[in-house]
């Protein structure tokens, strides 16, 4: 789990657009939107970490790859390190810097119902809170279980329905979470 840099995490955000324009199509943060939410918002990830898979063009046609097997850890150069997304949560600061919405939150579908969002959401939930975020607010589909359940256990509540949100007939529930 880490937050993502808007100027060192290029193939993360590609993969993210990528994922979020399948699942929330439209709604989707977007490949012009994404580097400007990790820049001026933040980004958080679950990545699954592994090993590059190497080709020649890649690494010249000299390489060992046996080299890299049995590393782990500090042992392993950063660019030998692949990262794949698991989860990801875009967060965006009010004005009045107290409050933050959580923009998207998703999973990869190879890797739901796992635990991965509410892990993801546990973190960033406390990085809020320890950034003196008081409410966070976000809006949830009106027949996403699943999703509701999911805000509901992190301690949100359902504040208002919000009629015709993203367009005639696509209704959403602003859903709050307030420290006090």
């Amino acid at each position: 789990m880490r937050e993502l840099s808007h100027d060192k995490d290029d193939k993360l955000f590609d993969e993210i657009v990528e994922h979020e324009d399948k699942v929330f199509g439209e709604g989707s943060v977007g490949k012009w939107n994404i580097k400007p939410f990790a820049k001026y918002g933040k980004v958080f990830a679950v990545l699954k970490k592994g090993k590059n898979n190497y080709t020649g063009e890649n690494c010249g046609e000299n390489r060992d790859d046996r080299k890299l097997d049995g590393l782990e850890g500090d042992n392993v150069k950063e660019e030998f390190i692949s990262e794949e997304l698991i989860s990801v949560i875009e967060v965006l600061r009010g004005f009045d810097m107290s409050t933050a919405y959580l923009y998207g939150v998703s999973t990869v579908p190879e890797y739901e119902r796992q635990g991965h969002a509410g892990k993801l959401l546990a973190y960033v939930m406390d990085y809020l809170i320890r950034h003196d975020i008081s409410t966070v607010e976000l809006t949830v589909g009106i027949d996403n279980e699943a999703a509701k359940n999911l805000y509901k256990k992190a301690g949100f509540v359902i504040a208002e329905k919000l009629e015709n949100e993203y367009g005639e007939n696509i209704d959403r529930y602003l859903m709050k979470y307030s420290a006090y």
